[in-house]
């Protein structure tokens, strides 16, 4: 793990492979109230052939600074990081909130996209007004980081997820799921890059037909639906999420 100082706050993250390979580089965008060790499986899976890193988002992890309400916020912390590190032509991955920043990056500067990976994420999010509310007066409960896993994964991964969720400060996650709420981009069709979109069929929080649609809008897109899966899908199946990431980015 490492720190790289962006606009005077630090922010942490985790690198592997090739430095030389800084200017075909794989970033790793984290969703609501998560951090980069959500990816460290995929991290691991391409450290022999590529440069990925995955960042911590301001507040999230062990980075600094405040949380952000809004996606495109969060999407210019990541162009700054980007900058910092002298990294180019990305290959830009995000999953569930982390998946509206990377389309939003995408849009926003596809000069520096040379590709797209979307895991359970949208174009527009569905969040129950309710769970914001709760969310709003500092309230979560354990058994609803069950909804984020399939019913067939095993209770030991779902026990550490749902710890590591109530330890979440309330305020990183009330702001992150404010900002899937008012996350909406009707702009899909312009991006042209290859995107590859995973998604489990027992995702309750962004469903399987929401990765439908996204496929059906993005032209050079492949969707994948990964089996005893749901919205922790690079968690609960690692390897296959890393065979679709791999066979991606040997196309790509």
């Amino acid at each position: 793990m490492a720190i790289c100082s962006v606009k005077g706050v630090d922010i942490h993250y985790i690198a592997v492979g090739d430095e030389l390979k800084r200017d075909e580089a794989i970033i790793f965008i984290h969703g609501a109230g998560g951090n980069k060790q959500r990816w460290i499986y995929q991290l691991e899976a391409i450290a022999d052939t590529a440069y990925g890193v995955a960042l911590d988002l301001p507040g999230h992890g062990q980075s600094e600074g405040p949380p952000c309400d809004q996606v495109f916020l969060y999407r210019e912390w990541v162009r700054e990081f980007i900058a910092a590190m002298g990294l180019s032509n990305l290959i830009v991955a995000g999953h569930s909130m982390g998946g509206a920043v990377a389309l939003d990056f995408t849009l926003k500067y596809p000069e520096l996209v040379r590709g797209l990976i979307l895991v359970g994420s949208a174009a527009r999010f569905k969040v129950n007004p309710v769970r914001l509310e709760a969310y709003k007066k500092g309230e979560y409960r354990a058994e609803w980081a069950r909804e984020s896993f399939s019913t067939s994964s095993p209770e030991e991964l779902v026990s550490k997820y749902a710890e590591e969720s109530m330890s979440v400060s309330p305020t990183v996650r009330y702001m992150d799921f404010l900002s899937c709420s008012r996350f909406e981009t009707e702009n899909i069709k312009n991006i042209k890059v290859p995107t590859l979109i995973i998604c489990g069929t027992e995702d309750m929080s962004t469903p399987p037909v929401l990765s439908e649609r996204l496929s059906q809008q993005i032209d050079n897109s492949e969707l994948v639906l990964i089996e005893n899966a749901a919205h922790q899908v690079m968690l609960e199946q690692p390897a296959m999420v890393n065979q679709s990431l791999t066979n991606f980015l040997n196309r790509v």
